[in-house]
């Protein structure tokens, strides 16, 4: 049985948990490491997905495809479940987070979709003959960027 609708349900928790902001004062930032690691352990035990809830520099789980490009930034969350990715990564501008879409186009997948959400927030979708990239950039209230990629198979 596959389990996509519990995948994207933790991978939404994940984001919502990470860019949240939710561990400002000194008592939650001294216990976050135990939730942290308790909520990872129990959305990979209940679901099978590989997830890292940390929005102190998380890293790409060591599957991500290879020859999918991503930004230089911090990683803020990462999932990995039956060849199913996503990550959040907040770059240093928008400018850099931009570039996302650049280095997927250098690296040769070709452009199939574009959606502007707003004058802030755009979503692109790639191609390749292995891998779907969904990116979406978003600039963030300080200047920062904010890259959210999503990588799926292509299905023959």
């Amino acid at each position: 049985m596959r389990r996509t609708a519990p995948a994207i349900a933790v991978l939404s928790l994940g984001v919502a948990l990470t860019l949240s902001g939710c561990f400002a004062n000194p008592l939650e930032q001294l216990t976050e490491g135990i939730v942290e690691g308790g909520v990872e352990q129990i959305i990979e035990d209940q679901t099978g997905v590989d997830v890292d809830v940390d929005g102190t520099g998380a890293s790409l789980p060591d599957s991500w495809p290879a020859d999918v490009p991503t930004i230089d930034g911090t990683v803020q969350f990462s999932a990995a479940t039956q060849d199913i990715y996503t990550a959040a990564i907040e770059a240093s501008s928008i400018a850099a987070a931009e570039e996302a879409y650049t280095a997927l186009l250098d690296a040769g997948y070709t452009q199939v979709a574009e959606f502007q959400v707003s004058d802030d927030a755009s979503s692109r979708t790639f191609e390749n003959s292995m891998w779907t990239v969904n990116v979406v950039v978003a600039a963030n209230a300080d200047g920062t960027g904010q890259v959210q990629y999503t990588i799926t198979p292509i299905t023959q």
